[in-house]
């Protein structure tokens, strides 16, 4: 039989379903999205509290990586305080800066002029003062910065005085084993008319920071632009064209360049002149008064009625020795260029000296450089003469069209030297002091002119200056042999020896230079010997201090009362008859100029110490002075308000600057920059342990960057030294503390959100089970 059918009875819905969904595609998504909460939660967190933090606010450097790329770290200062006079004496320390082993603290002092001084921690407590005798002026030095480099011992710092673009610019000294000497202004890529002051560099790149209150340059602009930025701010009057102080920076110059060394040294040979004729305050600091201007005046008065239709000055006319018109005419040129006076611009006397410059020129042998002039049997003394107005007049104008004239004239020097060094009556004959003074003077003028001097020709000269150098130790000199250990030579001699030495760059600290100063202090000033006296005005000046003070006012008074009624002098004894009234009077004119004719090479004001000292070298031996590439301002770290006062922590990764911008405190306050390979990074304010409602400026670094002193007025109106310390923390997290209340309050929102994953997940599980429950 057949069975029935088996009907299959099938409902509308799975009565274990729930939203269609079976069980265990429930339990699926119950599953995954408890996980998804779970990690959503977890991600949140980690965005809230950031654990990949936790380990690096600490500054502990690594070996293998510079400082700059160390994760930033955690520091907190100390409450800033002022510094007792344990620590500092009883002297205000203003602007102070110290050296990169804290040994060494340079700052600025004085009331009427600022002047520079060092001290030296002995380890407890600052030693006494001492002034930078070198660098101190009648002028205002400010801002030092020391800075050691791979090369030696670097002081930057700030001063009105002429030599730089104008205003404040900066300039930079070498430590020559004895101080801090041989200043030099930085080139027209960092100075300008306008004020350059609190330079700092930056040891591990060599990049310069500095504050300027030039006109603010365009961001991120080449060097080139900047160049043409640079040009843009020469201005005669920059007085009205002021702005706020920002902060600018300059890269280490790759290159050496030529033409760029040369300007600054020209800047140094000359600069005095122009600031002196400019500014009659100027040329009081200087030395100078009225009486000696008027008595210049009148000398040049005279020697422009005593010239010749052709442009030369006769020498026998008035009293000389005929033949040496080249002489006369280079002797009185140079006393029209030492007044400033020129052939290319307009000036009172710019037509006798064209015309005076021209006949020379033209007395000069086209093919060897000659210019001996007529008398070659006894010339060179009027060629080495020639020579020196030659290149002055190059040196002061640049006139392209007689730097071929100038050029030849030192070749034809080098070519004429003996093969011991020295230079007489006739080319390549051994040598006497008194002829090769000339030429080393018209050398050394000529290197510092730009033009091409043989390395060789130098050399051979110096080893003639040892030659003839005698007495105790060696600061005496001879005519053409040295005048013995324990003698002394003529007083002309010594006077032409010693010049040589110095613009030779011998420091005034040697013990040769000591010998010979207290040779020229001993004999002093002797108005009839005028061929000394013009040599001993030269190297009285180049020593400055006591010698040249005393000097100064000796002659100043007597050439005055000397002078006759139509501007001359009388020739006096010795050689003066020889020279005439034209030459005795360009020589007395040329003395009456010296203090601002040519700029002391070893510094300005410099007071020589009291004893030698035996570490002191020669300038030749000392480094080059670095050079810049043109300055950039440093957009990332300025404000609309004054930003000064930079300086670099010794490891080149934080710049420290003043600001008054208005988010600060109040006042000015003490802000830094984490410098990076790229640019710095946002500033930010060092907080209310260092900074107040008062101004805090001019900040310095001591170890390291953990110990900070500055300079502020909260407790008087003139700025005193407040410092702090500060440390690096390292945060460290107990996991298993339960957090206190005040650490809940500040989290409110991380565990509010948490409170509502945790509500959500319990919620959702229990209506999963009771669903469950109820369908079984």
């Amino acid at each position: 039989m057949d069975l029935p059918e088996k009907t299959e009875i099938r409902t509308n819905a799975d009565p274990s379903q729930i939203l269609g969904l079976t069980r265990k595609q429930r339990i699926k998504i119950y599953f995954w999205g408890a996980i998804a909460l779970i990690i959503g939660a977890l991600f949140l967190s980690w965005l809230y509290l950031r654990p990949d933090r936790w380990y690096t606010y600490t500054d502990k450097t690594i070996i293998q990586k510079s400082a700059t790329d160390v994760d930033l770290g955690y520091v907190t200062w100390e409450k800033s305080k002022l510094e007792d006079n344990n620590f500092i004496g009883r002297d205000a320390i203003i602007q102070p800066s110290v050296s990169s082993d804290g040994a060494h603290m340079v700052y600025l002092s004085g009331e009427k002029n600022s002047d520079l001084f060092i001290r030296i921690w002995d380890g407890e407590k600052w030693g006494k003062p001492k002034p930078l005798r070198a660098l101190n002026s009648r002028f205002n030095e400010t801002s030092p910065s020391l800075c050691q480099t791979k090369d030696g011992k670097f002081l930057f710092f700030s001063s009105d005085r002429p030599g730089g673009q104008g205003g404040y610019d900066i300039w930079v000294s070498k430590w020559d084993g004895a101080e801090y000497a041989w200043p030099l202004p930085l080139t027209g890529r960092i100075n300008t008319p306008f004020d350059e002051f609190d330079p700092a560099l930056n040891p591990k790149n060599m990049t310069l920071y500095f504050a300027s209150n030039r006109p603010h340059q365009s961001i991120g602009i080449s060097e080139k632009e900047a160049a043409k930025a640079a040009a843009v701010e020469q201005l005669a009057d920059v007085s009205e064209k002021k702005v706020d102080s920002d902060i600018y920076s300059a890269e280490i110059a790759g290159e050496t360049s030529f033409e760029i060394i040369t300007e600054r040294q020209l800047s140094m040979l000359y600069s005095l002149r122009e600031g002196a004729l400019a500014d009659l305050e100027v040329m009081k600091k200087l030395g100078g008064s009225k009486a000696s201007e008027r008595a210049v005046d009148r000398a040049l008065e005279y020697l422009a009625t005593q010239q010749e239709e052709d442009g030369r000055w006769n020498i026998r006319k008035t009293g000389g020795q005929a033949g040496h018109d080249v002489a006369a005419t280079a002797f009185s040129l140079l006393a029209f260029y030492g007044r400033g006076e020129r052939h290319d611009k307009e000036c009172q006397y710019q037509s006798t000296v064209k015309r005076g410059l021209d006949w020379l020129i033209n007395q000069q042998n086209p093919v060897s450089g000659d210019l001996r002039g007529s008398n070659s049997n006894n010339g060179m003394y009027s060629h080495g003469i020639a020579a020196l107005a030659l290149v002055e007049a190059y040196g002061v104008s640049k006139d392209n069209e007689i730097r071929s004239n100038a050029q030849a004239v030192i070749d034809f020097i080098a070519e004429s030297q003996h093969a011991e060094g020295g230079w007489r009556y006739r080319p390549n004959e051994r040598g006497d002091l008194s002829v090769t003074g000339w030429f080393i003077m018209a050398l050394t003028s000529a290197e510092m002119s730009g033009l091409k001097v043989k390395k060789e020709t130098i050399e051979l000269s110096e080893k003639f200056l040892l030659q003839v150098s005698g007495g105790k130790d060696g600061g005496s000199y001879g005519y053409t042999d040295s005048p013995g250990k324990r003698n002394s030579g003529k007083n002309a001699m010594n006077a032409v020896g010693f010049f040589c030495s110095q613009i030779r760059g011998t420091s005034p600290n040697t013990l040769t230079a000591f010998e010979s100063a207290s040779i020229i202090d001993k004999a002093g000033f002797q108005a009839n010997d005028i061929y000394y006296t013009y040599y001993g005005t030269l190297a009285a000046y180049q020593h400055q201090g006591e010698v040249w003070k005393n000097w100064l006012k000796k002659m100043q008074s007597e050439f005055i009362k000397l002078q006759r009624p139509d501007g001359s002098w009388p020739t006096g004894g010795g050689h003066g008859n020889q020279m005439g009234k034209v030459i005795a009077t360009a020589l007395v004119t040329l003395c009456l100029e010296a203090h601002y004719r040519y700029t002391p090479l070893y510094g300005l004001g410099f007071e020589p110490e009291t004893n030698p000292n035996l570490n002191a070298v020669p300038n030749t031996q000392l480094p080059d002075t670095p050079l810049f590439r043109h300055a950039k301002n440093l957009k990332e770290v300025n404000s609309p308000g004054n930003d000064t006062g930079p300086v670099i922590t010794n490891h080149g990764d934080f710049i420290y600057f003043s600001s008054d911008r208005s988010e600060g405190l109040g006042g000015a306050d003490i802000y830094r920059s984490r410098l990076t390979k790229t640019k710095p990074m946002e500033p930010e304010n060092v907080g209310p342990k260092i900074n107040s409602e008062f101004n805090e400026t001019d900040p310095a670094l001591r170890m390291a960057g953990f110990h900070l002193l500055f300079n502020s007025d909260r407790e008087a109106a003139r700025p005193k030294l407040f410092s702090s310390k500060s440390k690096r923390l390292q945060k460290r997290h107990n996991y298993f503390q339960i957090p206190n209340l005040n650490w809940l309050s500040q989290n409110l929102t991380l565990i509010l959100c948490l409170g509502i994953f945790i509500t959500a997940f319990v919620f959702l599980t229990r209506k999963a089970i009771k669903k469950e429950g109820a369908k079984k």
